[in-house]
């Protein structure tokens, strides 16, 4: 026989004319035979490349991109395992027949059925949920960048598992993967909603289901596909987030707080994340290594999305940087400084009333409520943004800090006013 190359080896559709996603087929041609065995993966045949014979990926669509990078790791997992298994029977000089390849190819991906221990009941979703966030914390498990789980990213998984937990218990809804479905995904939607929770949050637990669904689907421990159904969504909705002008953080640099040494920290801290638009993550783990060219430039990898960036330092972040010898403050946990932060607001005076919405329990709420008791963490980041946007930065500059991958999801980040807009649109020769 001649030697075995990947030219032997196809991936072929069950039925390419099919106007629904069709099985994909691994097909091997040897010389007394074809073997043909179900990869288990499917696609609807528009999204299949016929020439590279694997599911497209130069797709404007992130979500699709994502399921059809799934879909070829998955093809590509059994390619090579089919190639290892023919190599070695060929070495070994045994005979091929599609009984002998089926059963060394399923060994090779680990299908052989093994014998139940009497007492001994499947994972369940909910222990696997559970399973794999102490794995990701003992770094068994890694991002798709090679990096750590967010702690808060963890927290998330363990509260969908304890979320499911208590669905089932008052609904008798099942949790099995075969009980998933697009009736379960509505059902379990409105049964969040129905518990006054904010839609955010809802969609929140929703992708969390998703992301799930399709690691556990990796690990391959179920076949079903229903989150992969563009139905099968998170929830979004904008919110009334605020950021603080320019006035208002120099009112805040100004403040004397000599007399108050905690808030004094916190202030500084918050600052350095206004001045250079980092996470709470990262303003508050930097080091005198991150200050470079003369004090002029903050570089760091982000621990969230672990890119280098490269910040301009203005005169207030080198002040409060010198304060302390280029070491900022130690932090304190956010839920933590999140409280202190409205302190700190309220004691400077920032009692504007801002109109704030947002669906709570199917209904849309509006509230008034004074601009310190919106403070938050995060509000640093969006002050940065906006501020650089309004001073007439370049969009995209802004976008290399922040991190944002289209002026259309950064201009929905920043928050200004239309009549700030329309103030900015004055200064354009098309209204002169």
């Amino acid at each position: 026989m001649k030697s075995i190359t990947d030219k032997g080896i196809k991936f072929l559709l069950k039925d390419a004319s099919s106007d629904r996603p069709t099985l994909i087929y691994l097909v091997f041609r040897y010389d007394n035979g074809r073997f043909k065995t179900s990869t288990g993966q499917t696609i609807a045949p528009y999204l299949w490349d016929l020439v590279k014979q694997r599911a497209q990926t130069n797709l404007r669509n992130r979500q699709e991109r994502q399921i059809n990078e799934t879909v070829n790791a998955h093809l590509e997992r059994q390619r090579s395992a089919l190639l290892k298994v023919l190599n070695s029977l060929q070495l070994a000089q045994i005979p091929l027949t599609n009984e002998i390849i089926k059963q060394h190819l399923d060994k090779e991906l680990g299908r052989n059925k093994k014998e139940k221990e009497p007492d001994t009941l499947p994972e369940s979703f909910t222990d696997y949920i559970e399973r794999f966030v102490q794995e990701a914390t003992a770094g068994k498990r890694l991002t798709s960048k090679s990096t750590l789980y967010a702690k808060y990213t963890r927290d998330g998984y363990m509260k969908l598992k304890r979320i499911l937990e208590k669905y089932q218990a008052e609904t008798g809804n099942n949790t099995n993967y075969d009980s998933f479905s697009l009736e379960y995904y509505h059902n379990f939607k409105l049964w969040l909603t129905g518990r006054g929770l904010a839609l955010n949050y809802v969609g929140t637990l929703l992708k969390d289901l998703k992301v799930m669904l399709k690691q556990a689907h990796a690990d391959g421990l179920h076949s079903n596909l229903v989150f992969q159904h563009k139905d099968f969504k998170k929830l979004v909705e904008d919110v009334d987030n605020i950021y603080l002008s320019d006035e208002e953080l120099t009112r805040l640099f100004e403040i004397d707080l000599s007399h108050n040494l905690r808030l004094d920290k916190i202030r500084d801290l918050f600052l350095i994340g206004c001045y250079t638009g980092l996470r709470f993550s990262d303003f508050s783990e930097l080091r005198p290594a991150n200050i470079t060219h003369n004090g002029r430039i903050l570089t760091r990898k982000t621990l969230k999305t672990s890119e280098r960036v490269s910040i301009p330092l203005n005169p207030n972040v080198l002040s409060i940087l010198s304060k302390y010898d280029g070491i900022p403050p130690q932090t304190i946990s956010n839920q933590k400084m999140n409280d202190y932060l409205k302190e700190l607001c309220q004691g400077a005076g920032l009692k504007d009333r801002i109109e704030v919405s947002r669906t709570k329990g199917g209904l849309k709420q509006t509230r008034y409520l004074e601009k310190w008791e919106l403070v938050t963490t995060h509000t640093a980041r969006r002050s940065f943004a906006t501020n650089a946007f309004l001073a007439k930065v370049p969009t995209v500059s802004i976008m290399k800090i922040t991190g944002h991958k289209s002026e259309a999801v950064f201009l929905r980040y920043i928050k200004i006013s239309s009549e700030q807009n329309a103030l900015l649109m004055l200064e354009h020769p098309h209204f002169s």
